[in-house]
């Protein structure tokens, strides 16, 4: 682990938060540049461990759920974040177009979703969990992007790294685990939710189907940085060999369905010679593997390959109890259209006791209409956003929009996704895709992965995000 972290560090040696001031700006560009401008001095010590904190730290570590402290679901890396926006407040202050021209579309709807659950939640009475709730998005879909917007392209693009070789890393320790030791040795001497009763890894998310949401996060963060030939194949492959074990051992259905959809739309979309280069290899080595009949997990083999053989989407994991918990929250959405059951009331609500895994159904009762059109304003901001991008730069909006396909599937699968490492890879994507598209309206040449010491940093030009 301190290797990778130690590598993540080399990646872009010298750089802090912000490069420096261009000895001669350039003129604003008019039409879709509009909106960006030259970096801004100086690098200062603030910046310096932002430059540093972030990447290496936060977005590293962001995986790191099972050492969270579970009342305030505040992880290591929540906790490090937060002296990154303390420093950031210190040295410049925040960016408050983390969505670009569409920014304020994406405020208003975190205060619609967070307005009705709290409408809901005063009139029921219960108020507790509210500030609990509302606390979580606002740091998750606010705070963070407002960092994020107000970092250099390059600081990004070590936090994109970071986070593929600390999905990488957590894989490779949570597979080694599984093969060479029992399950009461892992739970005894680790942790219990490294591996379920069934077998399924869930590594250090603390659960197989976040553990598969994170890998296809990792992968879609890496074949963008190969494509931007910002990690090199003989770095890339290995890395991508052991992400996709971990979501091979993790047996998810959805993680396996997300991972196929988003890598071909990004592939769709790229020029043919990426996709020989890449696709063909993956398809080839794939196919010759399953037709040698090579080892499959039994957990994978039993929740993933027999619905994907029969086409049969009833024998993926626990897809009939969910569907169960879907339609007991349709019915009950007729009652709580106007006026919701409040934060985390559902629950309480429900003769199963338990949240419906499914985002738009739970917000839907627990807020009311309000919070429904205001969650669904949020994804229609982060679609738009991406459109923007794809403009500029095809790569980077294709990479938003494959990131942001793969977010809203889990929001159809699962419940509240204020915990960062939903919410957070979204967030660097479309951070990092903004710069780089702004780059390219500019007409900036990308620097390498491995800039030289020599390399004079001022004639590097920053855009803002959006």
């Amino acid at each position: 682990m301190i290797a990778a972290m130690a590598a993540i560090l080399t990646q872009f040696p010298g750089e802090g938060a912000q490069p420096a001031i261009p000895q001669e700006p350039p003129r604003r560009p008019e039409g879709p540049a509009q909106g960006y401008r030259p970096a801004r001095l100086p690098a200062s010590p603030y910046d310096r461990a932002i430059g540093v904190l972030l990447p290496a730290a936060a977005f590293f570590l962001s995986w790191w759920q099972v050492g969270r402290i579970p009342a305030f679901n505040l992880t290591m890396s929540d906790m490090i974040m937060i002296v990154c926006i303390l420093l950031m407040l210190v040295s410049r202050g925040l960016n408050a177009r983390m969505m670009g021209r569409v920014s304020v579309l994406w405020v208003a709807g975190i205060v619609m979703l967070l307005g009705g659950m709290l409408i809901g939640s005063t009139f029921h009475g219960d108020f507790a969990r509210w500030p609990v709730v509302s606390g979580q998005y606002a740091f998750a879909l606010l705070l963070i992007p407002m960092v994020l917007a107000n970092c250099s392209p390059h600081v990004l693009h070590r936090c994109a790294v970071a986070y593929i070789w600390g999905v990488a890393v957590s894989q490779a320790i949570g597979v080694a685990l599984v093969n060479l030791f029992s399950r009461d040795m892992i739970n005894q001497y680790v942790n219990k939710y490294v591996v379920t009763g069934n077998g399924r890894l869930g590594a250090f998310t603390g659960e197989p189907n976040s553990n598969g949401a994170v890998c296809v996060f990792a992968l879609i963060f890496l074949l963008h940085a190969v494509i931007e030939k910002r990690l090199r194949p003989f770095v890339a492959v290995p890395l991508a060999l052991v992400v996709v074990a971990g979501l091979v051992y993790s047996a998810s259905f959805t993680a396996f369905s997300a991972t196929i959809l988003s890598i071909g739309f990004v592939l769709a979309f790229s020029r043919i010679r990426t996709v020989i280069t890449i696709a063909l290899p993956v398809v080839l080595v794939v196919v010759a593997y399953v037709g040698l009949g090579g080892p499959v997990p039994a957990a994978f083999e039993q929740r993933v390959g027999d619905a994907v053989v029969s086409g049969d989407p009833t024998k993926a994991g626990t897809f009939v109890g969910r569907s169960v918990l879907i339609q007991e929250a349709w019915q009950m959405s007729g009652e709580n259209l106007l006026i919701g059951l409040g934060s985390d009331g559902y629950r309480k609500a429900s003769v199963y006791g338990m949240p419906v895994h499914q985002l738009y159904l739970l917000v839907l009762n627990e807020g009311g209409i309000v919070s429904f059109l205001g969650l669904s304003l949020m994804f229609a901001t982060m679609f738009v956003q991406g459109i923007f991008i794809a403009v500029r730069s095809r790569t980077d909006g294709v990479s938003a929009l494959a990131i942001l396909g793969v977010f809203f599937m889990y929001a159809m699968s699962l419940p509240h996704m204020f915990a960062r490492m939903w919410n957070g890879p979204v967030m660097l994507m479309f951070a990092l895709a903004a710069t780089g598209a702004g780059m390219a309206a500019l007409g900036t040449t990308r620097r390498p992965a491995w800039p030289s010491r020599a390399e004079d940093p001022e004639t590097v030009r920053t855009p803002e995000a959006g």
